[in-house]
């Protein structure tokens, strides 16, 4: 009898085993179901834009694309050679010192490698989707963070709050090949692995490994993304947080050397980037953060706990203090431009830093624009790990507070923001929901419900109307998103986000191709440098500026071209061989005095400022009209000349005029 029962226990045994292991592993349908339908969706949100035309979107990825086609065509050793003589007229551009190589190349190389396995697909097609493809991957890797935050379900909802996201949709939708595609993925998945390889647990063959990783990620950042300086910055700001609160062990210090090794070591190879990359006094402290952990370490090692760490409150008093002063007597580059504005937004950053829109500051309508509910969910997230332990909390924690600051001092830095909002948004999520599961779990008897109201304070019914309201709540992010995804591009609308007899105008276009048709290619081109790189890469011709705007001084010569009288802006045209000039101005259609902000009329001012001049001089405010009103002195300079066809057709021939006559193209003759 006891032979029989133990056959029988054991049978037991084995059918709920049989049954555990049919819910786990359907568990695990579910959830890869779930992330599968998230990169779908993810995937269709980004490609909605092609319904207005297979176009790159924006100025940059024109550029990048430019690129990637030299290199296809040439090799991957002619980029380190490229003078490029169709931008920055007369001198050209040094392209590998001037520019990141991660996107180009890696496009190119999967160019090549479909090819290679008989998937002829072109080069053009694999710069449209790659934004898609690399979005995707963030998707899954957000998947992956989130869980190791606060399990599957805190991973999913991160997952499917990045694939949603306006502020990284508009840097994601297919056509955008920019520098963010990369960069934006090396920012989540370098701490991804960095923090994986500071786990407890972890050997120490795994925690190389992981380390290693996290550093070629980093380096790839680095070769791809100017802001990837934040990811080594944030890594330090951590480790230093963790030194404060005497928290520090060994395994922080291999993984940290590692990884900072590991990515400073492929910049070091970077043309853009080299010794003087290495020299930024950020990056110097990054890398001279692993001797103050070595320091510390042997500090901890001779004197009693207390000790250790005043002595180490006052190594960190003096690192701060070094980062300040170093630059001043000559050790290190200070931190300049766009990057000290990001830090100190009361800086002055010039004229032109002004004139490129991304630069504005944010306002809390754009906040709530880019992130609605969750920038909430997400300061509730943040409330709830506060007082967590964990080296991810605290690194999270950091993520937050710093990308909130860098948001709010430049619109283009949203895109930081979106991805430490989605992790701790859906982080809020799944506790209020922990929360609530007590209320329906819990037996519906008369001791049980009155325990319940005790310790949670509400019904059933009114737990389902809250979670019911907090889902509801997140319906205008999801349709933001979604009115995002589906708003053309600059180059298919024309820069004009305004549909006219049911379509986007296609000025631009024509205009491009007729450069490109009726011009010879030695033709020098004239116009803003917003339009720069469509010229140089639809309209195969070479322009004086560009979207790089790397020199300020030639920008300031064509903004002296504009907006001086054309007795003055002739002589400055000749001196730079300009043969055509392109100016952009945009109005309704219907009615051509009604003028529309997209165009050189809403540009001018800033034409003016960069060129030095009081802009006031050029209009005045009507208060009976509440008009703005040109003066003689706007009506007198070339650009409004050429504008309004009023330029002398002597010297400035009218050759083209776009459908809508929104783009106008001027021959010189001189």
């Amino acid at each position: 009898m006891a032979k029989k029962g133990k056959v029988t226990n054991q049978n037991q045994d084995a059918s709920e085993n049989s049954i555990l292991n049919r819910l786990k592993s359907g568990r695990k349908i579910i959830y890869a179901t779930a992330l599968g339908l998230i990169i779908a969706c993810a995937v269709i949100l980004r490609i909605l834009i092609l319904r207005w035309g297979y176009y790159l979107n924006e100025f940059d990825p024109f550029f990048f694309y430019r690129i990637a086609e030299y290199v296809a065509k040439n090799g991957y050793g002619a980029y380190f050679t490229w003078h490029d003589t169709l931008s920055w007229y007369p001198q050209g551009r040094d392209i590998a010192h001037s520019s990141y190589l991660g996107n180009s190349f890696t496009a190119v190389f999967l160019y090549q490698l479909l090819n290679a396995i008989q998937l002829k697909v072109p080069l053009f097609n694999v710069a449209m989707f790659f934004p898609v493809l690399m979005a995707s991957i963030v998707v899954i890797v957000a998947y992956f963070f989130g869980k190791d935050l606060g399990g599957k379900a805190v991973g999913l909802f991160t997952a499917l709050f990045m694939a949603v996201s306006p502020s990284y949709l508009e840097r994601t939708v297919a056509g955008f090949f920019d520098t963010e595609c990369i960069g934006f993925f090396g920012m989540i998945a370098t701490p991804l692995l960095f923090l994986r390889s500071i786990e407890t647990k972890k050997s120490l063959r795994n925690r190389v490994l992981y380390a290693i990783a996290g550093g070629l990620v980093m380096g790839y950042a680095f070769a791809s993304w100017g802001a990837a300086r934040y990811i080594s910055s944030l890594l330090l700001l951590y480790i230093v947080v963790t030194l404060v609160m005497g928290k520090i062990e060994w395994r922080h210090i291999i993984s940290y050397s590692i990884t900072i090794g590991v990515g400073f070591l492929i910049a070091l190879i970077i043309p853009r980037l080299g010794v003087s990359y290495l020299m930024n006094i950020e990056n110097l402290a990054a890398i001279g953060g692993i001797g103050l952990l070595i320091v510390y370490k042997i500090i901890q090692g001779r004197l009693p706990e207390t000790q250790a760490r005043t002595v180490t409150l006052g190594l960190v008093a003096l690192a701060v203090v070094g980062f300040i002063v170093l630059p001043y007597v000559g050790v290190g580059n200070p931190i300049v431009g766009k990057f000290l504005k990001v830090l100190n937004p009361f800086e002055d950053a010039g004229a032109l830093y002004q004139s490129v829109g991304e630069n504005l500051v944010t306002n809390w309508a754009a906040f709530f624009q880019d992130f609605g509910i969750t920038i909430v969910l997400a300061a509730l997230g943040a409330f709830f790990i506060l007082h967590e332990g964990g080296d991810n909390k605290v690194y999270l924690l950091l993520f937050f507070l710093t990308a909130i600051y860098f948001a709010s001092t430049i619109v283009r830095l949203t895109l930081i923001l979106s991805f430490p909002v989605s992790i701790l948004a859906a982080y809020s999520i799944v506790r209020i929901l922990e929360g609530f599961s007590v209320v329906f779990t819990q037996k519906d008897t008369s001791k049980g419900r009155n325990s319940r109201r005790k310790q949670i304070g509400v019904s059933k019914g009114l737990s389902l109307i809250f979670i019911l309201l907090l889902f509801g709540s997140l319906v205008p992010h999801f349709l933001n998103a979604e009115t995002t995804a589906a708003s053309p591009g600059p180059l298919a609308s024309s820069s004009v986000p305004i549909q006219i007899n049911g379509g986007y105008p296609t000025d631009w276009l024509k205009a491009l191709n007729w450069l490109k048709a009726n011009t010879t290619q030695k033709s020098v081109i004239l116009s803003w440098w917003d339009y720069g790189y469509w010229i140089e890469t639809m309209a195969n011709r070479t322009t004086i500026i560009d979207g790089s705007t790397q020199n300020s001084t030639q920008i300031k010569y064509v903004a002296d071209m504009m907006m001086n009288p054309e007795n003055v802006s002739l002589p400055l045209m000749k001196r730079f061989n300009v043969d055509y000039v392109v100016v952009f101005i945009t109005y309704n259609p219907n009615t051509p005095s009604e003028e529309w902000p997209f165009g050189d009329n809403a540009k001018w001012p800033q034409m003016a400022n960069i060129a030095g001049l009081n802009v006031n001089d050029y209009y005045t405010y009507n208060s009976t009209s509440s008009k703005y009103q040109y003066s003689y002195k706007f009506v007198n300079t070339t650009i409004a000349g050429l504008m309004y066809g009023l330029a002398d057709k002597t010297h400035f021939v009218s050759v083209y005029d776009s459908p809508l006559g929104w783009v106008r193209i001027y021959k010189v003759e001189y």
